[in-house]
């Protein structure tokens, strides 16, 4: 499975996404980021991208829900992985089209990632 849940029991939502991020799998992040704020209200996401290869190719991903209506509710999201994937990750995630915080760090740079989610 390419999302491992690591912690999704406080206002600190961890995931690892690992290769290929498929629908079936953002939308379940999307349960668990959902069911994150119905009981916290407000939280915070460490996002680590291993080995990403990028999205499902010919998946529908125009439901942007996620970002325009619960995103109100992420207050930072650190995202963790490789340089390569900086621009389209930032995309991805709405950066600058959200209210929410969103910095990409570098694998090397995990305990400023750890950091900033706190500050």
């Amino acid at each position: 499975m390419p999302v491992d849940i690591i912690d999704a029991s406080g206002t600190l939502l961890e995931v690892r996404i690992v290769g290929t991020l498929d629908k079936a799998d953002y939308e379940r992040l999307a349960m668990v980021v959902r069911d994150a704020i119905a009981r916290e209200k407000r939280i915070r996401a460490l996002v680590v991208a291993e080995r990403f290869q990028g999205w499902e190719r010919g998946a529908d991903w125009s439901d942007v829900s996620l970002v325009t209506g619960e995103g109100q509710h992420i207050e930072k999201m650190a995202i963790v992985g490789e340089e390569r994937w900086r621009d389209e990750v930032l995309l991805f995630t709405g950066k600058g089209l959200r209210p929410t915080a969103i910095e990409f760090f570098p694998p090397s740079r995990m305990a400023q990632a750890r950091a900033w989610l706190s500050a």
